[in-house]
């Protein structure tokens, strides 16, 4: 079964269609196209919180506006000072954000951890982690990674696992949707193996 068809089971039909015209201004913005994968996810279901903790934006959102997130987060990311990074990738050299080559925010988490993507051939998905101050790479594209993320893998650096038995919960972010607190689950699904 293909990584797409996989996420789908487990998270459910998605409950909308945006236009790809949502993602053009970022993207000429940041001179590279977001992975198509994460475009049709973000698109069928953003802006939306994930378990509880995985937050994604919309591009075409007016208060969980993707493009805003991401262009805030280059900034950040720029300023960093980075030391001792245990990623073979930044050995010679420092991480940077924002362009082609360059690491690009996607989404991230109540736990301190932004995740990002580099354009290029190979895909790949980067995740900083506050607590580590740390990057790890995962040679994954995102729909991979979010599946075997939400399986219970430590995919997010070591001893990371976020499992949570039952089916995948969505909570609409605040302003994101006419109703307040609304939230709801993807199909049932086993609990995993241990």
């Amino acid at each position: 079964m293909s990584d797409r068809k996989r996420l789908a089971a487990l998270l459910g039909a998605p409950l909308h269609r945006r236009s790809p015209e949502a993602w053009s201004r970022l993207e000429r913005e940041l001179g590279v196209g977001f992975p198509d994968e994460y475009k049709e996810f973000i698109d069928g279901y953003g802006p939306i919180r994930v378990n509880g903790h995985l937050h994604f934006d919309h591009p075409a959102h007016p208060v969980w506006n993707l493009e805003k997130w991401v262009l805030g987060q280059v900034e950040t990311y720029r300023d960093l000072d980075w030391v001792d990074l245990s990623c073979p990738d930044f050995a010679s050299e420092d991480p940077r954000f924002g362009g082609p080559d360059q690491l690009i925010p996607l989404f991230g988490s109540d736990r301190g951890e932004c995740f990002f993507f580099k354009p290029g051939d190979e895909p790949r998905i980067y995740v900083y982690v506050g607590a580590d101050d740390d990057i790890y790479r995962y040679d994954v594209g995102f729909t991979e990674w979010l599946y075997r993320y939400l399986q219970g893998e430590d995919m997010a650096g070591p001893n990371s696992s976020a499992y949570y038995p039952g089916p995948v919960r969505f909570d609409a972010l605040p302003y994101a949707s006419k109703g307040k607190g609304e939230f709801w689950f993807g199909p049932d699904r086993p609990d995993r193996a241990e």
